[in-house]
């Protein structure tokens, strides 16, 4: 007989090796809400509501009740629940995200009371939401008419529907779209879950009711709870507070099968680029393939396996025989399991869609010939090799492991398949390592891509007046729908937007706002985290040495000084940075070189970091780095692997050093129109900060010119690069002794320096030397022209310039004005996706906005920070809530390998443990006199005016006084 546990049926129970916890699924006896729990010794837990939600249209309904729900409910009736956790909690993880056929909204804590509240909070939001009350949420998150005034013109605005319209000027999200018409055109995946911005005013409110009604039903619910946490407690929670209040329903949420189509879909389309960009080589081709109805989830990663052998790198075959065609700047693909029918994609960017054929011929020729030959037995003993230690290893950063656990399972569970399955890798690699000689992935290749007809050829192309006629056509769309409403009518229009402005800037009341659960600060500890580091000499030069246990794995990173290089030479050594480890070394070719890091290594990475000192005003310190990570009894190859591409790698292979250089400008292009922000504060702070103007050197608008450059005229300047990036790998590598950090026992510690010694004992001592390098800085205010319709907006400048000091306290002002001031001024009624405050330890204080409808208006609210701070009045209860939500991301927890790097970042930066738990009292004693005394530092900040956007043409065109450069980034 099945157990009954507190209203649900326990209907299975098993250990899980790989995660070292107990699975138990549950399924609810009165509602059927499908619940499983891993049990394991994870003080971060985690809990996730899941729907399985599919499309009807591109109306982007799925989205907008994703924000929607997050926005008040019965239990907690205030305006933004989500942003008041989010304000004071000691959540490590609090988001919603919508999928093409799920909405998942997952929370962590390693606090059980904190933990509850937000569990709480969630619960409510999904199954109670005021939506049904309150119709303004909807014109908010998703789209309504604005018009403050009847001599305006009409308008869209919404959360959404704008941060769409930054989503859909991006091509490559463009291409994803007609991907999925291409493949899917009976199925929901046909449609933008996201929303189309075309589409989403055709969404009405009952439309929205409805769709929110029929899938957010704990029958068609998918609840996941991982951690320390008390099973029976949690299960009773959730029956008696939600679950029981709910009778069974059957709901239609079943993803509908698509068909097989039996023969190639071929579909061109155009997308928007402004007048000013050429046209050549800006087209984009994807070839795809519905893989099959679902995968198992060993089917799954070795397709995933076989996708990073095809096309991972410059020596995966596939890849490599594309880029010999010189026809494209950039190869990549696409894989996704996360679906019911998985696809598979293969792109070429900048290219030309008269290159179709050629591409199509290419790739059936090249996969005919890997299942013929065979595929190289290295290169499948590399990809099986990196997954399993990625797997074994389950490193995700900030990332609890019980949130990536539970996002992964959701691939077989929304399709009825068995959820754990995607926990249980050790069986799947132990496959592959037994049956991959038997022509185990050359069958997948013949089966899922030569012998497969569902699949679809995109191109997507280059068109200068499309967004001037879409613009034209919506302009004229909106002008007639205001022309034919009736005085009255446009008097309701303007009476529902100021209505919606005036709730939007409404103060939540203190009842209301009191009903939102927070912990107290005693639950808050004063002592901070310890990084541990331990600074001695170690082969006559500095070793940073961070003990802790990494489960026999060694993370090793050498920091090279360059302070000897010529500033002129800065740009190669990041480009250098870029090559290493994928270019021939004198002993192995490329193709031999990425297998022998993929076989005995976690991986070799390259680059160049910089501290501010944040004792010395305006000093600076900067390394050229090599990090590296294996097992202990790889630790000699993975020291002799970096050896030998440090100082043996050869820059004369001038087709792959081509082929990496445009790889690198598009991927840069692409973050131009998808990361904006980071780009425009970046270039914001290099026009007073010295450091931040040695890296624009490093990765900014500067380098990508030089970038841009060096492809535009290849040909005459190889000879000069090639010798440029020998010199300097050798001035660096072969000469100067590097700073040591070793993060592991100190047995690995021992055995890494035993291995390093051969490299390093013939190297000089190292020379240490602060900021050797100076800039002709200045303030130039720059709007940077694209042809994205939405804009990132960014304003600052360093407090220190000013006499300002840094203060913990300063960290709280952050929380208040993102989490409150900017997010209302801002996100709720200026529309935009997001915008943020920040200061750093070293001074640098910036505004910035995110998928940005506004511009003008944006530099006005964040003028408006001033008599906001100034007048700023806090509640012991709400300021306790922003120190405690300014302590959480100071105790996210963290693997010891991420501890490593940051102590690492502590110790260039001149952080020490005096100052982290000084800055935690600042942060602790806080006071709301304290933050009111911070209004003067930001006028003064305001006050020097530096500016710098990445935006619209229109848009900076039209606000053209406020910049002293207007120009486009290419």
């Amino acid at each position: 007989m099945e157990e009954n546990v507190e209203g649900f049926i326990l209907k299975k129970e098993e250990f899980i090796e790989e995660i070292d916890g107990f699975a138990r699924s549950f399924v609810h006896q009165k509602t059927g809400a499908q619940c499983l729990y891993i049990s394991t010794e994870d003080e971060n837990k985690v809990f996730s509501i899941s729907f399985r939600t599919p499309s009807a249209n591109s109306t982007g309904v799925p989205h907008i009740i994703e924000h929607s729900t997050l926005c008040g409910s019965r239990k907690y009736p205030v305006k933004e629940p989500f942003v008041e956790l989010a304000k004071g909690s000691l959540n490590t993880f609090l988001n919603a995200m919508t999928y093409p056929d799920k909405t998942m909204y997952p929370i962590a804590s390693t606090n059980a009371k904190d933990f509850m509240n937000l569990m709480d909070v969630y619960l409510d939001a999904v199954f109670y939401p005021n939506i049904y009350e309150n119709p303004y949420t909807f014109y908010q998150e998703g789209w309504h008419y604005h018009i403050e005034k009847p001599e305006d013109p009409i308008t869209y605005n919404g959360v959404v529907y704008n941060e769409m319209k930054g989503a859909f000027s991006n091509p490559e999200e463009v291409l994803q779209n007609k991907v999925f018409e291409s493949l899917y055109p009976q199925s929901c995946y046909r449609f933008e879950s996201g929303g189309d911005p075309d589409v989403i005013p055709e969404l009405s409110y009952e439309e929205f009711l409805a769709f929110h009604k029929k899938y957010y039903h704990p029958s068609n619910s998918y609840i996941y709870l991982y951690g320390d946490g008390d099973v029976r407690a949690h299960l009773k929670y959730l029956n008696e507070e939600y679950l029981n209040a709910f009778e069974k329903q059957t709901i239609d949420s079943a993803i509908g099968k698509q068909e097989p189509l039996l023969q190639e879909q071929n579909l061109v389309v155009p997308y928007g680029v402004s007048r000013e960009e050429p046209l050549a080589n800006r087209a984009y081709l994807s070839l795809n393939y519905v893989l099959k109805d679902s995968l198992s989830y060993e089917e799954a990663l070795a397709f995933d396996i076989l996708s990073h052998i095809l096309l991972n790198n410059n020596s995966s075959p596939l890849k490599e025989a594309l880029q010999a065609l010189q026809i494209a700047e950039d190869v990549s693909y696409h894989y996704s399991s996360a679906l019911k029918q998985p696809y598979f994609s293969i792109v070429l960017k900048n290219t030309e869609a008269k290159h179709q054929a050629l591409f199509e011929e290419t790739v059936a020729a090249v996969l005919s010939k890997l299942v013929k030959d065979g595929l190289d037995p290295l290169s499948v003993e590399a990809g099986i090799n990196i997954y399993e230690f990625s797997h074994i290893e389950a490193e995700y950063g900030a990332y609890p492991k019980g949130l990536i656990y539970g996002i992964d399972i959701m691939d077989n569970w929304l399709y009825d398949h068995e959820p754990t399955d995607y926990l249980k890798y050790k069986g799947a690699f132990k496959k592959f390592k037994a049956s991959w000689q038997d022509g185990y992935f050359e069958k997948m290749i013949q089966h899922f891509l030569l012998e497969n007809t569902h699949k679809s050829l995109v191109t997507i192309v280059p068109d200068p007046n499309l967004q001037e006629q879409a613009d034209q056509k919506l302009a004229e769309k909106l002008a007639a729908f205001k022309a034919s409403r009736s005085e009255q009518e446009l008097a309701d229009l303007v009476s529902e937007t100021q209505t919606l402005i005036k709730r939007q800037n409404e103060e939540d009341s203190p009842e209301n706002l009191e009903k939102i659960p927070k912990l107290a600060l005693s639950d808050i500890s004063r002592e901070g985290r310890k990084y541990p580091l331990e600074i001695k000499e170690a082969l006559d030069t500095t070793l940073l040495f961070h003990p802790g246990y990494t489960g026999d794995i060694s993370y090793l990173k050498l920091y090279f000084d360059y302070s000897s290089l010529p500033q002129q030479d800065l740009k190669y050594l990041s480009l250098l940075c870029k090559m290493l480890g994928g270019l021939s070394t004198k002993n192995m070719d490329f193709h031999r070189l990425n297998q022998e890091i993929e076989i005995h290594t976690g991986g070799l990475s390259f680059g160049v970091e910089s501290y501010d000192d944040v004792h010395q005003p305006g000093a600076f310190r900067s390394n050229c780095y090599v990090k590296g990570k294996a097992i202990t009894e790889k630790i000699p190859t993975l020291i002799s692997l970096i050896t030998d591409v440090l100082t043996q790698t050869q820059f004369t292979e001038k087709n792959l050093i081509y082929d990496m250089i445009r790889e690198i400008k598009t991927q840069k292009e692409t973050q131009f129109l998808t990361a904006g922000h980071v780009v425009s504060v970046q270039r914001l702070q290099s026009y007073y900060s010295q450091s931040a103007r040695l890296f624009e050197e490093f990765g900014g608008i500067e380098f990508y010119r030089f970038i841009a450059e060096l492809e535009a005229h290849f040909d005459e300047k190889f000879d000069e690069l090639a010798q440029k990036l020998a010199q300097i790998a050798k001035a660096l590598f072969t000469t100067k002794k590097p700073v040591i950090s070793i993060t592991g026992s100190e047995a690995i510690k021992d055995k890494t320096l035993s291995a390093l010694a051969g490299y390093l004992s013939p190297l000089q001592q190292r020379e240490e030397k602060k900021n050797p390098y100076r800039f002709d800085i200045g303030i130039a205010n720059e709007g940077f022209l694209t042809a994205a319709k939405i804009q990132y907006v960014s304003q600052g400048y360093n407090i220190r310039e000013l006499g300002y000091t840094y203060s913990g306290a300063q960290l709280v002002l952050k929380g208040i004005l993102s989490m409150d001031y900017l997010w209302n001024r801002v996100r709720v009624q200026g529309g935009a996706y997001g915008a943020f405050f920040s200061i750093g330890r070293s001074g640098d204080l910036y505004f910035g906005s995110y998928r940005d409808p506004k511009l003008k208006k944006t530099f006005e609210a964040y003028a408006g920070t001033v008599d906001y701070i100034r007048n700023l009045d806090l509640s012991q209860r709400e300021l306790e809530k922003y120190i405690i939500g300014t302590i959480s991301s100071k105790d996210v927890p963290l693997s010891t390998s991420v501890k490593g790097e940051i102590a690492d970042n502590f110790y260039f930066s001149g952080i020490t443990p005096e100052d982290l738990q000084r800055e935690r009292n600042e942060i602790l004693e806080t006071t709301v006199e304290q933050l009111q005394s911070f209004a003067g530092m930001i006028e003064a900040v305001l006050e020097k005016n530096v500016l710098c956007v990445l935006g619209s043409e229109e848009a900076i065109k039209e606000n053209e006084e406020l910049f002293k450069i207007t120009r486009y980034i290419k």
